[in-house]
């Protein structure tokens, strides 16, 4: 089953690219990862945002609305991974940087967030997140950053 998804995923993405894509779009594919533990999953709504080494930043607001399982899929379930899409504008530079906010009434543990972006005639992006964290509303810690990119001196980025 889960092959079949990875399949008609990819189907949808070649035609998105080839029939909509324009020199500055690229197309997004996020797989999310929650933990296998107990209460580890949410309803709440997931948001995400992506940077690059240049400070560019894409906003993904309610990933729920990208999701690519289906519309009776309940996503950010314990031990699943979900797998979502979208189209919008081309960081400039190779995806460094991830910042997740979770808001809704309930708590969620993520594993990992992976983001890889695609385009006609630009160099294909792919960052892995272990972020192994519970964002939790109730604690005031329903956000969490995370931020690889290195400056030009060779340094994380401030």
């Amino acid at each position: 089953m889960e092959i079949k998804h990875l399949i008609l995923s990819f189907l949808i993405l070649s035609s998105i690219i080839y029939t909509n894509a324009n020199s500055s779009d690229c197309i997004y594919t996020i797989y999310v990862q929650t933990a296998d533990i107990p209460s580890a999953g949410t309803s709440a709504n997931v948001s995400i945002f992506v940077g690059d080494d240049y400070k560019d930043e894409l906003s993904i607001s309610n990933l729920k609305d990208w999701g690519l399982m289906g519309s009776t899929h309940n996503y950010f379930r314990v031990g699943e991974t979900d797998l979502f899409s979208l189209k919008g504008p081309c960081l400039r530079g190779p995806i460094c940087s991830l910042i997740i906010v979770l808001s809704g009434y309930d708590n969620w543990f993520c594993d990992f967030i992976e983001i890889t972006s695609v385009a006609l005639g630009k160099s294909c992006s792919q960052k892995h997140f272990v972020v192994n964290k519970w964002l939790d509303i109730n604690k005031g810690s329903a956000l969490i950053l995370q931020d690889e990119c290195v400056s030009e001196y060779g340094s994380l980025r401030g």
